[in-house]
C-alpha cells in the first residue's frame, strides 16, 4: 500500500510547464537517503538503550513519485510500504520529514538548522540541483513554508561543518592542457581560473580539439559538478556530464566579455552596461532568437548599451540596444542600392513580439526577401 508523504512546490522557470527536467529527480533520490538516517536517528533517540536501529528497519519503506500537479510543479511523492498495512517504521519516516523540514526553514530566517552536522552534509546533493532564481518549497506543520534554494542550501552546508561541498554548474572557457595518462584536463576561465577535471573517452575528441585551437580563443561549455569550499572558491570538476563546443559568435559568452567592462572605457567617457540588464538580454536571446538565423557580433556602445551587427549577402544590419529599456531600434542597409529598412522593437524576455518582429526581418534579408 502507499500513503501520500510530500508534496513539495517547484518554483522557477523550468517548472512553468507542470513538469519535472529529469535531472532533478536526483536531489528526491538524495532526499529519501536523508530520511532514512534521519529516521535511523530519531528511532535511537526513541530507544536510548539501542546502540543501533533494528535489523531491516525502513526495510520495504520506498519514496514513489506518483503524479505531478500544476502550480508551477507539484511532485507528489507517496510513501510505499511493501506490506498491506503500514510498517510501524513509517512514524520514524514522518518525523525525519519534519525535521528536514524545520532545518529548511531555520536556514530560510537565517538561523541555525536543529539536525547534526553529519545529517546536514546530505544537502550536498538534496538541493543541488536548483539554480538561482529556484525553489523547492515544503509546507510545514505551523501551515508556513519552508523554501529550499541555492542561498538556503549553502546555510544548511556551512552548518555542517563541512570543508567543501559541490555544485551542478556549466562553465564556459578554453581548454589549455590535456594529461592523457593522468586521465584528466583544464578548463580555463575567463579570469584566469584553471579547474582540473576528469577526461572520459567519450568526451576526449571534443577536448582534444579544443585544446588544438586553444590559441584561437575556441571556448567549450561544461555542464558538471565541482567542488568549493568554505572561502567560496572553486576547486575542479567532480565530474563532467557534458562538454560543448561552442560557436564563436555565442551570444551569453560575449555578453559576459561585455559584463566586465568598466565606466570610462571608452577614453574616459564609456558607460559600463549594467550587469543585470545584460544577463537579462543574454535570457531574452536564449528564449527568442530563431535558432536558424545567422548570429550577431555584437560590441558595447558608449551609452551603456549593445550594437548588434550581421552581414547578410549585400545587407549590413545593425540593431542598437538600449540597456536597461531593451528597447531596440533595427536598420538594414543595401549596400548596392542603398535601400533600407527600419524598425523600432521591445525586446523584454516577456515580449515576444519584437522578437517575432526581429526574426521575421532578419529572415527575409536572409532569404532575399525584402
Amino acid at each position: 500500500m502507499n500513503q501520500e508523504f510530500l508534496r513539495p512546490r517547484l518554483v522557477g522557470r523550468r517548472f512553468d510547464e507542470h513538469s519535472l527536467p529529469v535531472d532533478i529527480l536526483k536531489d528526491f533520490a538524495a532526499l529519501e537517503e536523508m530520511l532514512v538516517e534521519v529516521a535511523k536517528r530519531q528511532y535511537l533517540a526513541v530507544n536510548p538503550d539501542r546502540v543501533h536501529s533494528p535489523k531491516g528497519f525502513t526495510k520495504g519503506l520506498e519514496l514513489h513519485l506518483t503524479t505531478v500537479e500544476p502550480g508551477s510543479a507539484i511532485p507528489v511523492i507517496a510513501l510505499v510500504f511493501s506490506t498491506l498495512f503500514p510498517s510501524a517504521d513509517a512514524d520514524y519516516f514522518e518525523q525525519a520529514k519534519e525535521q528536514i523540514v524545520e532545518a529548511i526553514a531555520a536556514a530560510d530566517q537565517g538561523q541555525p538548522p536543529v539536525l547534526p552536522p553529519e545529517l546536514l552534509r546530505y544537502f550536498d546533493r538534496f538541493g543541488r540541483g536548483l539554480r538561482e532564481g529556484e525553489a523547492m518549497e515544503f509546507m510545514r506543520r505551523t501551515g508556513q513554508t519552508a523554501s529550499l534554494t541555492p542561498a538556503t542550501r549553502e546555510h544548511l552546508l556551512r552548518a555542517s561543518q563541512a570543508e567543501q561541498w559541490t555544485e551542478e554548474v556549466t562553465l564556459k572557457g578554453r581548454i589549455p592542457e590535456i594529461d592523457q595518462a593522468d586521465h584528466s584536463f583544464e578548463l580555463e576561465l575567463r579570469d584566469g581560473t584553471k579547474l582540473k577535471a576528469p577526461l572520459l573517452e567519450l568526451h576526449l575528441k571534443t577536448v582534444l580539439d579544443a585544446a588544438v585551437r586553444y590559441r584561437d580563443g575556441t571556448l567549450v561549455a561544461i555542464k558538471g559538478v565541482i567542488q568549493r569550499d568554505r572561502a567560496d572558491r572553486r576547486k575542479g570538476f567532480e565530474s563532467v556530464e557534458h562538454i560543448t563546443p561552442l560557436d564563436p559568435l555565442d551570444i551569453e559568452s560575449r555578453l559576459e566579455e561585455l559584463a566586465q567592462l568598466l565606466e570610462g572605457w571608452l577614453d574616459g567617457k564609456g558607460r559600463a552596461p549594467e550587469r543585470a540588464a545584460l544577463l537579462r538580454l543574454a535570457q531574452a536571446f536564449d528564449e527568442h532568437y530563431a535558432p536558424d538565423l545567422q548570429l550577431p557580433y555584437l560590441y558595447p556602445t558608449a551609452e551603456g548599451g549593445v550594437q548588434a551587427e550581421w552581414t547578410l549577402g549585400a545587407w549590413e544590419v545593425s540593431l542598437e540596444i538600449a540597456l536597461p529599456a531593451m528597447a531596440a531600434q533595427y536598420q538594414a542597409l543595401h549596400l548596392k542600392t542603398r535601400e533600407s529598412c527600419e524598425l523600432d522593437l521591445i525586446l523584454t524576455a516577456d515580449d515576444g513580439k519584437g522578437w517575432t518582429a526581429l526574426n521575421a526581418a532578419l529572415k527575409a534579408v536572409q532569404e532575399g526577401q525584402v
